[in-house]
């Protein structure tokens, strides 16, 4: 990567604060027009992940070519092709997660919740079947997304069926966020997997503190 892609992905300064990282640049306050036209350019890039990298900027910006880009991604599967964010610890991409935290940020930049809903039910349409490590969950519990309930029930469902037992655990806390009923069918489901993986028993714990509270 050149030096002109390192610092438009990576270069931020603000508030005293200069250096590199991506995720910085996607919360900064003052949006240059230039750097925005120069993202825009990226998104045609033939390395994938720059365009990959250039989308999040963009979509945590509110930028309407970062959503075009995005549908593109979904639709062609760019994560069947390649890998955009292996996690550190899992053999697995946690892109669409990334991805879901770019969009959070986007509701600071005028983007409403219920704009992101069809972005929001394409994800949980793939939580049963692809990694995600905590950023869908957080958008679920911070963002009105009662309308979502039945595909967050669902969600969960497939990733059981697929024995991603840890990975449906950390939908209990958001069911019973929305309907404490519904959450609380779950409780036993999760309990007997808790020797499976002992980290289930924190989002049963989670989950546990709102009926509680």
């Amino acid at each position: 990567m050149n030096n002109e892609f390192h610092e438009l992905l990576y270069y931020y300064n603000e508030e005293g604060y200069e250096g590199h990282d991506l995720n910085e640049v996607q919360l900064l306050k003052k949006i240059d027009f230039d750097r925005v036209q120069q993202l825009k350019h990226l998104l045609q890039h033939e390395d994938r992940y720059i365009a990959y990298q250039a989308m999040l900027i963009l979509l945590a910006w509110s930028v309407p070519e970062g959503f075009q880009l995005l549908d593109r991604f979904i639709a062609e599967k760019w994560d069947e092709k390649e890998s955009f964010e292996p996690h550190r610890l899992h053999d697995e991409d946690n892109g669409y997660d990334v991805i879901t935290d770019a969009l959070y940020i986007s509701t600071f930049n005028r983007k409403s919740e219920q704009e992101l809903y069809p972005y929001i039910r394409q994800f949980l349409e793939l939580y049963g079947t692809r990694f995600f490590e905590s950023h869908l969950k957080a958008f679920l519990l911070q963002k009105d997304c009662s309308p979502l309930l039945k595909e967050i029930e669902q969600a969960m469902q497939t990733a059981l069926e697929n024995k991603r037992d840890y990975q449906a655990s950390q939908l209990l806390p958001v069911l019973v966020h929305y309907d404490k009923n519904i959450g609380s069918k779950y409780l036993d489901v999760f309990r007997p997997l808790i020797s499976q993986d002992s980290r289930i028993a924190y989002n049963i714990e989670e989950a546990e503190k709102s009926f509680n509270g």
